[in-house]
């Protein structure tokens, strides 16, 4: 809508295009785009991240996970985001201060583009990155899953998990850093390009911007964690049960003295043969390789908006 009409718009009455007047400016509708891209992706990744886990094997009620994330949430943000758009842009900002400053074409952009279409679709991403990040891994707390210990890559069966929620921060990081180039590039391409930049951006920006990485790395690692307290309960508690039951077909178990340890009873090397895959698997769901790409990606955005700030 607002690349072709709003332009198109600008084009008839003979106004310079905005991306002519800043390249850069095309940034938006293509992080739109993304967003919506994204958020579709995560739905698919989503289900097949359960059939890759056989969630439904693995639980009592599998219906805890039918849908990734509840409608009225996604109507909720989304009412949200479009009434506190428009509020701003008739109380604060105000029609005929949008029209004085930029024509029809920005009161437009503030009054039906940005309410009406920017806001259901990053509404929608944002809602859908929470889903993944915070609400998958409460469900799979609360419903128990069952952790594989026979998994090969010693991960619980919950790689296909973890990689969904990397998956998830990096569609966020390619926004943050879109955003960091929309808001920074001009003044530092303005006077090469030829085209005039608004201020450059002060303190409040740079506090915005953090604010928002350090929210959405913060979602992320709360998912995380999540998912580690219920590995490692559930790791801890067989544990135990294993150790009991072996130690139940050993005479005087607390005696280390009189145990057989060249010739154990049979079931207990039976248990303690268990207790090595319990053992083995790993309380996080993620590989050296997934840690290192998440601490990459997290430090990326951060990284980009401090260096283009100094410039």
């Amino acid at each position: 809508m607002e690349l072709v009409g709003l332009q198109g718009y600008r084009l008839l009455t003979g106004q310079v295009l905005t991306f002519v007047q800043n390249p850069l400016w095309l940034v938006r509708p293509l992080v739109l785009l993304g967003a919506a891209l994204a958020t579709e992706s995560l739905y698919r990744r989503y289900d097949r991240a359960l059939a890759r886990s056989n969630i439904e094997a693995r639980v009592d009620d599998a219906s805890r996970f039918d849908g990734l994330v509840p409608d009225r949430l996604v109507w909720l943000l989304v009412g949200l985001g479009t009434g506190f758009t428009l509020v701003v842009a008739v109380v604060i900002l105000t029609v005929p201060q949008l029209y004085a400053a930029g024509g029809a074409t920005r009161a437009f952009r503030f009054l039906v583009v940005t309410p009406f279409g920017y806001v259901p679709v990053l509404a929608s991403f944002l809602v859908t990155y929470v889903a993944v990040e915070v609400l998958l891994p409460r469900r799979i707390a609360a419903a128990d899953v069952t952790l594989d210990y026979l998994d090969p890559e010693q991960l619980g069966g919950m790689r296909p998990v973890g990689e969904l929620v990397k998956v998830a921060y990096y569609y966020l990081m390619v926004g943050l850093v879109a955003y960091a180039v929309a808001t920074y590039g001009p003044h530092i391409l303005g006077g090469a390009l030829g085209y005039s930049a608004l201020d450059t951006p002060g303190l409040a920006v740079n506090a915005a911007f953090t604010a928002v990485w350090v929210l959405s790395v913060g979602v992320m690692a709360y998912g995380i964690y999540v998912l580690h307290q219920h590995m490692a309960r559930q790791k801890r508690e067989l544990l135990y049960d294993l150790d009991r039951r072996a130690r139940d077909h050993v005479d005087a178990p607390w005696d280390i003295r009189s145990f057989d340890a060249l010739n154990p009873p049979a079931e207990y090397r039976r248990y303690r043969k268990q207790v090595e895959f319990v053992t083995g698997t790993k309380e996080y769901p993620a590989t050296f390789t997934m840690w290192t790409q998440l601490v990459v990606g997290v430090m990326i955005p951060k990284a980009l908006q401090l260096l283009l700030a100094a410039v």
